[in-house]
């Protein structure tokens, strides 16, 4: 009972309190326009009278002046003390006024409250001392956003009227007092020269019309490069790890590249790999806050590797090799490399590439170019693991260079094919190419002082080449007839060829005898015919007149001849006039000895060098420079697409013979032989 008559007691004085108190109304202070008291070259004075303190507390009280109709603290110099005024104060202004300008001033006064200004009133300023510096404080070393804090004195209170460059970037400023601001470091510093010299910042301080530059032994932090803590993939982009990498105008190069920056932070700068990399370690050239700096092992690249065990086709049919791996670059599809066990051979990459798969056109410059070979990816300058398989399907191959053989095969010449191997009458040799070994040799020179020994004919027959020479002397006159055994070597000088022709329009070997049938020579007017035939014995060694007469024509023609199963055929060319009307395939009859039709083509041109190719059951011929097929069983022909043989027109025969069921053709102007397959012909 007692603590509750405590309690009511309580509450009776607290309700009686409240209800005698009086309420004293709140005022703010007055006081009077300021006073110019008085304008000099180093400032001005102020003053101001009170007529009122108010009734809150006074915190502090002085003037702002600015160039601003009504200046305000936070907006304008200002001046002032703490506490309260007299009944009349005054401050002095010895600092940020230009000379000559007019400024603002009010008077103000601040209370727990709020702060109170008088009636603005002007003057014109006859100028102030500028600030004084005492010293710069801050590093040893700073960062984007660090902090440097100025001392002096006579600092100007309103930040407009500060400009502030560090290096060359414009710097904001915080915590302006009268003896003390701090610069923050800007984004933007525009390092030039002075920062490649020696790495120090240059701090420009501009207040009003006074301005100081100083050099300070500051110095902005180096970028710190990291090593890569992974294996990158092309597709990926690649970064480079650190710290203080930031910079809005780095750059970033590879050499003769010049990088694509995607993104930079403090720690990370991100770009697109779009460079040749010769290396898996690739040391990257960082041009950052105006130094140059060689960044080595912060990237590394995962090497190439092919699928294990791909067979691939290449050739006319196949034009691309499409082979299969991992890493390949798809960002930069030109800067896929391969290599081959080929020397010398090159590749074309296509320009759509995915990580995973690529297509690759193998360039056919490379001799020798093998129908089987291996391919190798090879970028970044390493060697895959794993390789292709590649067969070409192009059925004509450069084979073998001919530079080194003591002979040339691409002059003209007369060719036959013996146990596989290319006999060539050449420039007064005969001469041997085996394309096994890849090699020429010289068999025999012939010294016949009578021009060309291969320029009339070559045939071949039971181990002995026949042939015989341009008598340049007597120009209607043949020149001198051999045989040469290629198994013992011996040359035999034969009875001369009774005909006046000095190259045959038919020449074969048929039941024991050469035919040597027509053909041209020159006399000192032109181009003469022969119509008579003749024939050689080849055991008794004598000539005999051949009954078979042939056509004086007005055009160059020749039979070409061959044999096929033992018998001998020839594609007869249907001339009338200049009217070429048909080429015929002939079989010769030996009772008859003249020819038996077999078929009719359309005409199909001339075949230099008197040389077909029995190849199974098809014969092969060059006419012209195109190279037809004709079916021995069913007498069709066709064209072979996309083999051709170079320079073979009249007066300059190429050198082709036949091994191991594949053709093989000098080219004229290379010194180059080419392998033909026929089991690559496109049907």
């Amino acid at each position: 009972m007692k603590k509750n008559w405590i309690v009511l007691i309580a509450l009776v004085v607290v309700f009686s309190c409240n209800e005698n108190d009086e309420v004293v109304p709140r005022t703010n202070p007055r006081f009077s326009v300021t006073y110019i008291q008085e304008v000099t070259s180093t400032g001005a004075e102020f003053s101001a009278n009170v007529y009122d303190f108010g009734s809150d507390e006074i915190l502090e009280y002085g003037f702002v002046y600015s160039k601003d109709f009504e200046p305000r603290v936070g907006d304008g110099e200002v001046i002032k003390s703490e506490g309260r005024p007299q009944s009349t104060f005054k401050l002095v202004g010895d600092h940020s006024m230009v000379k000559g300008q007019i400024y603002f001033v009010v008077a103000f006064i601040k209370t727990s409250q709020s702060i109170v200004y008088s009636q603005t009133v002007n003057f014109k300023s006859q100028g102030s001392e500028g600030f004084i510096f005492d010293k710069l404080v801050g590093g040893p070393e700073v960062y984007f956003g660090d902090t440097l804090t100025v001392y002096g004195s006579r600092f100007s209170t309103d930040e407009a009227n500060y400009e502030v460059l560090v290096n060359n970037g414009k710097a904001n400023i915080v915590d302006i007092n009268n003896d003390s601001f701090k610069i923050i470091i800007p984004e933007e510093l525009g390092f030039g020269y002075p920062y490649d010299y020696d790495g120090k910042i240059i701090v420009k301080i501009s207040i009003l019309d006074k301005t100081l530059e100083i050099n300070t032994d500051i110095k902005f932090y180096d970028p710190i490069f990291y090593e890569s803590d992974k294996e990158f993939r092309y597709e990926e982009s690649f970064y480079i790890k650190g710290k203080y990498l930031r910079d809005g105008n780095m750059s970033l190069s590879y050499p003769n590249y010049n990088i694509e920056i995607v993104s930079n932070s403090d720690t990370l700068i991100v770009f697109k790999p779009f460079a040749n990399f010769e290396t898996l370690q690739p040391a990257f050239q960082v041009y950052l806050r105006g130094k140059g700096y060689e960044v080595k092992n912060s990237i590394k690249i995962m090497r190439t590797e092919l699928l294990p065990g791909q067979t691939v086709k290449s050739g006319s049919i196949f034009s691309n090799l499409i082979i299969k791996g991992t890493n390949f670059n798809s960002v930069n599809p030109f800067s896929n490399f391969f290599v081959s066990d080929v020397e010398g051979q090159q590749f074309d990459v296509n320009y759509n590439v995915t990580p995973n798969e690529i297509k690759v056109y193998v360039q056919s410059n490379a001799v020798p170019n093998p129908r089987f070979f291996k391919v190798w990816a090879f970028n970044a300058g390493v060697k895959s693991t794993n390789y292709v398989t590649v067969e070409n399907t192009d059925p004509s191959l450069s084979y073998m260079y001919t530079h080194n053989f003591p002979f040339t095969a691409a002059k003209p010449g007369r060719s036959v094919t013996w146990r596989d191997k290319g006999i060539w009458l050449v420039d007064g040799k005969i001469t041997e190419v085996d394309p096994d070994k890849k090699t020429g040799r010289i068999l025999k020179t012939v010294d016949l002082n009578q021009g060309s020994i291969a320029s009339s004919f070559a045939v071949i027959h039971e181990d002995k080449v026949y042939f015989a020479g341009e008598n340049e002397v007597i120009a209607n006159t043949p020149g001198r007839f051999y045989s040469y055994d290629l198994v013992t070597g011996i040359l035999t000088e034969l009875p001369k060829i009774p005909s006046k022709a000095s190259t045959p329009k038919a020449l074969f070997v048929s039941g024991g005898y050469l035919y040597f049938g027509g053909g041209y020579y020159k006399d000192e007017i032109d181009i003469q015919k022969v119509v008579e035939g003749y024939k050689f014995n080849l055991t008794t060694k004598t000539w005999s007149t051949w009954s078979k007469k042939f056509p004086s024509l007005d055009v160059w023609d020749f039979e070409t001849t061959f044999k096929y199963q033992g018998n001998v055929y020839g594609l007869v060319n249907e001339i009338v006039n200049s009217d070429f009307r048909a080429t015929r395939l002939m079989r010769f009859d030996s009772a008859s000895e003249d020819w038996v039709e077999l078929a009719k083509y359309p005409f199909l041109g001339i075949a230099n060098g008197n040389v077909v190719m029995p190849i199974g059951d098809f014969a092969y011929v060059f006419m012209g420079s195109v190279l037809q097929s004709i079916n021995m069983q069913s007498y069709s022909r066709k064209v072979v697409p996309g083999v051709t043989v170079k320079g073979n027109h009249y007066g300059q025969p190429p050198f082709i013979f036949t091994s191991k069921d594949k053709i093989y053709t000098s080219s004229y102007f290379e010194n180059v032989m080419y392998q033909v397959d026929p089991a690559y012909f496109q049907n």
